[in-house]
């Protein structure tokens, strides 16, 4: 569809509101319009698409924003986008305090109401279906989540989730999702439709009565027989969802994992978490030194340098990668105070800013992507915003893969992913199978 084609989500309309983004004094409202799949979704490029439209943020200051100003708040707690953006949208009044315009350097106060009215480019997802596996009568759905689809509304995402979708195409309103995925991986994911199922299986979850079973492809070669990773593991900065291996302070974690076949420098793995700590089965692979091939995250030598984070090992202050200028490193980091635990361990603290400085750099060089070529980048009309780059296909997903779940009386898998096409012949000899295991935790 062409860009300037009108359509009604792009008409303003979030949740029966038209908004102005001038200001919260000029905002109209209207009686709620029924929006279909076809007024919010569509297709273009390879990639699944939302119309912009314009919606307002709106909360009072939270106690760490209290004597800093708007600018810096916005500039470090919202990382999605450039420092120029929230230059212009203060200035413009497209953020304001107390429903007034203010300046970048106003000061929050404690019971201030802070307003966003954002003009929403959400980014595009992959068009692969989100499968519905199973539904069944005391009402668990259990669907095959694609990459690049994050599960809840969060940061840039909204109608480009798994609940947004389940509700405009499926039609499934009440909707209560109980265990996790990251939003690169792949895989099958369970649902309640009504918050009882989803207790109980919560609560399964929780007494380890559920066995979940993951494939994954990593770089090199991995050994063969059942490998068994039981290292702690700890967040190291919640704002950029950084996790490693800590022996001193981190939560108990074990994953089981055996090679189910190598080609081209790659190993297709199978993997069982027998914990669930936030990026565990990614982590734990970093550790054993065969990250995941296209994580950007733990298969990152900018990030965790020539180590790349195996058995444990942290970069150090003098150590740069060849992008990374060494006076960049010595400044402190804006995520000091941020993290869980004091972040007392120099190392912890070298950890993060290269992160920052490496998230700093996509930004940037996004941001010369969208200047290149003689007209320069697409504008959108509504906000002068330059309309970002879609991503590349292999910025859509990690190869990594919720493959199988089961619990006392069920289990349910999904297909194959493509890069692991090849287990179908392997899966077999290593899966679940309650009968071969006693003890079971």
């Amino acid at each position: 569809m062409a860009r300037g084609q009108k359509h009604k989500l792009s008409e303003s309309y979030v949740g029966g509101n038209v908004v102005n983004p001038r200001g919260a004094k000029n905002a109209k409202t209207q009686e709620p319009t029924v929006l279909l799949a076809k007024d919010v979704y569509y297709e273009e490029g390879g990639l699944q698409r939302v119309y912009p439209y314009f919606h307002r943020f709106a909360t009072h200051a939270k106690g760490r924003w209290v004597g800093r100003t708007i600018y810096d708040v916005f500039t470090k707690e919202f990382r999605d986008r450039p420092k120029a953006y929230y230059e212009m949208a203060i200035e413009k009044g497209i953020i304001e305090i107390n429903a007034e315009t203010v300046s970048k350097d106003t000061v929050i106060r404690n019971g201030d109401l802070v307003t966003h009215f954002i003009h929403r480019h959400e980014p595009p997802i992959s068009t692969q279906e989100l499968r519905i596996v199973k539904e069944t009568e005391d009402g668990l759905l259990v669907v095959d989540k694609p990459g690049s689809i994050p599960v809840h509304p969060t940061g840039r995402y909204n109608y480009n989730t798994v609940t947004r979708v389940l509700e405009m195409k499926h039609g499934h309103r009440a909707l209560y999702p109980i265990n996790r995925l990251d939003r690169l991986t792949s895989g099958l994911l369970l649902v309640g439709l009504n918050p009882n199922i989803a207790r109980n299986i919560e609560r399964d979850l929780v007494a380890h009565k559920i066995q979940k079973e993951y494939v994954c492809r990593v770089q090199g070669e991995f050994p063969e027989g059942r490998i068994v990773c039981d290292q702690p593991i700890r967040v190291i900065a919640h704002k950029l969802a950084l996790n490693c291996v800590d022996p001193s302070e981190g939560k108990p974690s074990l994953t089981e994992f055996e090679k189910l076949y190598s080609e081209n420098g790659h190993s297709v793995v199978y993997c069982r978490p027998k914990t669930g700590r936030t990026h565990q089965i990614r982590v734990h692979l970093q550790f054993l030194g065969f990250p995941v091939a296209n994580d950007p995250l733990y298969n990152n030598e900018e990030v965790w340098g020539r180590a790349m984070g195996k058995n444990g090992a942290l970069p150090q202050l003098s150590e740069t990668s060849d992008n990374v200028d060494s006076e960049e490193i010595k400044r402190p980091s804006k995520m000091v105070g941020k993290c869980d635990g004091d972040q007392k361990n120099d190392s912890w603290k070298t950890l993060v800013k290269r992160m920052e400085d490496w998230k700093d750099r996509q930004d940037m060089i996004e941001h010369v992507n969208e200047c290149v070529g003689e007209k320069g980048p697409d504008v959108c009309e509504k906000c002068s915003n330059p309309v970002l780059p879609d991503p590349r296909p292999d910025e859509l997903c990690i190869w990594l893969h919720a493959w199988r779940y089961s619990g006392p009386g069920w289990a349910y898998e999904t297909e194959l992913p493509e890069w692991a096409q090849k287990a179908v012949d392997h899966i077999d000899r290593v899966k679940y199978c309650p009968e071969n295991e006693t003890n079971e935790a």
